[in-house]
């Protein structure tokens, strides 16, 4: 739930004596830091997140591999033999079906999101950059643990394929 923002008006007299209205937004105190944050905010919508895009990319690139290479020998090969039961052959889908759901997740990572960052606030940049920037890196370790989990499946199936 965001935070909640009080502001209140000044009238300021202008040089020309007429007055001004100035929007004061009330904040806590400056840190140290603070330029640093808002150097990451500016930056935040530039690198932090192609940044993140860029490795789901490269995993989707990946998975399309992997995949084409587990549905060329399953259909090319006859790698699966036909006199096996029927859940036996479905079991050879398992790899595809995993790499699906890391696929999923990386296009989670390189979906667009709406976002409000408001660039004088230091603090909101460095909560929305950690907050979004958390999300994304989830989404990756995700899309990762379900193609390895894929990749060991693939490697599981052919063992079991290489005992029949």
């Amino acid at each position: 739930m965001p935070e909640t923002t009080e502001s209140k008006t000044v009238h300021v007299a202008a040089p020309s004596g007429a007055s001004q209205t100035e929007r004061i937004f009330e904040s806590a105190e400056s840190e140290p830091d603070d330029e640093f944050w808002l150097d990451q905010g500016r930056q935040m919508l530039t690198e932090s997140l192609a940044s993140a895009r860029c490795a789901a990319s490269s995993l989707t690139t990946g998975l399309g591999a992997l995949q084409g290479i587990y549905l060329g020998i399953l259909g090319f090969a006859k790698f699966i033999p036909e006199n096996i039961e029927l859940w036996k052959k479905a079991l050879f889908i398992t790899p595809s079906l995993l790499w699906m759901i890391a696929l999923y997740h990386c296009l989670q990572v390189m979906m667009t999101k709406a976002l409000e960052v408001r660039l004088d606030s230091p603090t909101d940049v460095r909560d929305q950059t950690t907050e979004l920037l958390r999300e994304k890196q989830r989404y990756l370790e995700l899309a990762f643990w379900w193609l390895f989990g894929g990749l060991l499946a693939a490697v599981l199936l052919v063992i079991f394929r290489l005992k029949m």
